[in-house]
């Protein structure tokens, strides 16, 4: 089953696509947070047969609740019920900035993202079933 990794952002969204097996989160591509952006994401599940969304949830580290927390919730649910697929959340804290420092250029760095959420939650899945 493929994944589909997705890092909201209030102007760009990152995806990254997981292997067949479910082991290997690639960047994918940049879209636009745009009126069209549920249509692309629909298009990439159907397309690229994903079976499963994980999307970055930015948790503070007071425990709290954000308010980009809150708009990623609200994106999460539309999400849930326009793409039909189980979603699940990675906390996606520092992920930027582990794609800057490992030498991503600036117009990759959302996909980037998105590939170290996706790789987070599937090293985290992988590890417990081997259990």
């Amino acid at each position: 089953m493929r994944y589909l990794g997705i890092d909201y952002g209030e102007k760009r969204v990152g995806l990254a696509l997981s292997d067949e097996e479910g082991q290997i989160a690639l960047p994918y591509r940049t879209v636009s947070n745009t009126k069209t952006l549920f249509n692309e994401i629909a298009a990439v599940i159907k397309q690229e047969n994903v079976g499963r969304i994980v999307v970055g949830l930015p948790v503070p580290f007071s425990g709290g609740e954000s308010e980009q927390t809150r708009e990623v919730k609200k994106f999460i649910e539309k999400l849930k019920k326009l793409s039909g697929a189980p979603v699940d959340t990675e906390n996606e804290i520092f992920t930027t900035k582990m794609a800057k420092d490992s030498g991503v250029q600036q117009e990759h760095l959302d996909k980037a993202s998105a590939a170290i959420i996706l790789q987070s939650y599937l090293d985290k899945k992988n590890v417990e079933g081997r259990g």
